[in-house]
């Protein structure tokens, strides 16, 4: 059975935003390690990075320069 996803309106995952913004996962990490887009929230409970609407249309803006 595929596991359910969840997410709130505006809150992904690195796999969700790496989805919408049409780059690999590994992409996007290696945007992070270069210091090409800042690090995003962090969930206290695991530590997964928490990614938000803001974040997207950064990450986007430095992908068209």
């Amino acid at each position: 059975m595929p596991r359910r996803q969840r997410t709130r309106d505006g809150v992904y995952r690195s796999r969700q935003v790496a989805q919408i913004l049409g780059i690999s996962t590994r992409t996007l990490y290696r945007l992070l390690v270069k210091g090409k887009i800042e690090e995003p929230m962090r969930n206290p409970e695991n530590s997964y990075r928490i990614w938000t609407d803001v974040d997207v249309q950064a990450i986007r803006e430095t992908l068209q320069k």
